[in-house]
């Protein structure tokens, strides 16, 4: 069901993709990444550039952060890679079989010759031969395609407990905010509850549609988004111009940050989990690493700009969401404004994470209800497809804000939700998963390729395979998400109170 409504509604550009995606990773990550950056501490070294020498200082947690971006950017290739061959391997796996015509060199590597946004459909050639994204594969649906039972299990695990702490952490912020500014006018007992309420009615009927409907609140809210943050770049530095550097309560290294730090990182560079909802609407997708990387850099620019004016300008007493640091009083209307922007932020990423959560649940009811083979084949009514909708929509956006409300009235703070879900949840998402599905759909292909084709045909190129195709980089990244597991278990379990 929801296949066919993606490929029915509107298309849009790679420039609104590339919007989306650095809307998603830009989200809590720029607001909570300082404070667990800065509390990973300094590391002093010396450069010389043009004979002339001078200390540098530089931070452990962007040198970390750089390692999570890298390995990020290669496990969402991994995704995309994946993305490609599911719709290839349905396609070959289907009853009609596959359209060899698309098998020609010409199909395969054409990248001009983009079909109209009219004539584009599911069963017209297409610019990348069989592994055409044309079909929305949600996760949860490729996990069903190429892991077994408990890869199944795993894989649901994570993804939701992700996808429900992300929205619970969003959630919360935005309550927060409007609470604090507001609390002139609402008593501190109930502020949180009622903003948080207002947030759920905000934010339910967007995530009832799809991403396409979403797209004019993502522009607006990247122009907002962009304004914002280099606004806050430019005052942290205008403070450490008249007020000095206040860093030098940074310690020079700390062990102990690192599973926070870890999770914060997580969540600046997460987008793997929307990927399917993002990418496939797309009209042309012959560049698709181009855009992601494009998203990448352009985040680390931005998060390295706001990472090192802000840890100047206050060191460990950084306030999380960054956006506590400016306040109204000091900074009058722009203060105001800055105090507001987790508001407008999260507000935007909200609606995407609950799409993605709701589509995944659908997925996940429709195989344990046994149906998810026949997915696309016959359509409900309108009226038990609408109903279906709303009741998974509810599903989504129900429970995260019912845990927000409870988190806050238990004091859990923000800091240790980022890192306890993006530090597990998390790791698996970004890493794990992409990994195990890079290596299962390479090898659920070559199988059904086999059995189908013999040695008549030679076997296809995926058109959108990972630039880090050998098996080394799969078994680089599981690697580190083990290393990070192994880590962030020892020190949460060493941090225990004991009896």
């Amino acid at each position: 069901m929801a296949n066919e409504e993606s490929n029915r509604g509107s298309q849009y550009s790679p420039f609104v993709a590339l919007i989306y995606i650095f809307n998603l990773m830009v989200g809590t990550g720029c607001l909570a990444l300082p404070s667990v950056l800065l509390k990973g501490g300094w590391i002093i070294m010396l450069t010389r550039v043009c004979m002339l020498r001078w200390t540098c200082s530089q931070i452990l947690g962007s040198s970390f952060l750089f390692i999570v971006a890298f390995l990020s950017y290669v496990s969402v290739t991994f995704v995309l890679e994946s993305m490609a061959t599911a719709n290839a391997f349905i396609q070959l796996k289907s009853k009609d079989g596959l359209d060899e015509s698309l098998l020609s060199e010409e199909a395969g590597h054409r990248g001009d010759d983009f079909p109209s946004e009219e004539s584009q459909s599911l069963h017209t050639p297409n610019d990348e031969g069989i592994f055409q994204i044309s079909r929305k594969i949600e996760m949860g649906e490729m996990a069903g395609l190429f892991f077994n039972q408990w890869g199944i299990i795993i894989f649901y695990s994570a993804l939701i407990l992700y996808l429900v702490g992300d929205s619970l952490i969003y959630s919360t912020l935005v309550a927060r905010s409007l609470a604090q500014y507001f609390a002139n006018l609402t008593p501190a007992s109930w502020g949180f509850g009622l903003f948080l309420g207002i947030f759920f009615c905000f934010s339910l009927p967007l995530c009832y549609f799809d991403f396409q409907k979403t797209k004019l609140l993502q522009i607006t809210t990247l122009a907002i988004r962009n304004i914002s943050l280099y606004t806050m770049i430019i005052l942290a530095a205008i403070k450490v111009v008249k007020g000095g550097r206040q860093d030098s309560d940074v310690p020079s290294f700390s062990l102990s940050a690192l599973p926070n730090l870890f999770g914060g990182a997580v969540y600046s560079f997460m987008c793997h989990h929307s990927l399917p909802g993002i990418v496939t609407p797309m009209r042309n997708k012959s560049h698709l690493q181009r855009i992601v990387a494009t998203s990448y850099g352009s985040v680390i620019v931005v998060y390295i700009l706001l990472f090192i004016s802000c840890g100047f300008a206050f060191g460990v007493t950084v306030k999380d969401p960054l956006t506590f640091n400016f306040p109204a009083d000091q900074y009058g209307l722009v203060g105001s404004l800055l105090f507001l922007f987790p508001v407008f932020t999260l507000s935007s990423t909200f609606p995407m994470l609950s799409i993605t959560l709701r589509n995944n649940i659908d997925t996940l009811i429709q195989f344990v209800s046994d149906k998810g083979s026949q997915k696309g084949a016959s359509l409900p009514p309108p009226e038990t497809s609408r109903l279906r909708r709303t009741i998974l929509t509810l599903l989504a956006v129900g429970p995260p804000t019912l845990m927000s409300y409870i988190a806050k009235h238990a004091n859990i703070s923000v800091d240790s939700l980022v890192g306890f879900t993006g530090a597990f949840a998390g790791c698996a998402v970004m890493l794990i998963i992409p990994a195990a599905f890079v290596y299962c759909s390479r090898r659920a292909f070559t199988k059904a390729w086999n059995s189908k084709k013999g040695s008549r045909m030679s076997q296809p190129t995926n058109f959108h395979h990972s630039p880090f195709a050998g098996q080394g980089w799969v078994i680089a990244v599981l690697a580190w998400a083990l290393l990070s597991l192994i880590f962030n278990t020892y020190e949460k379990w060493t941090k225990l109170p004991t009896a």
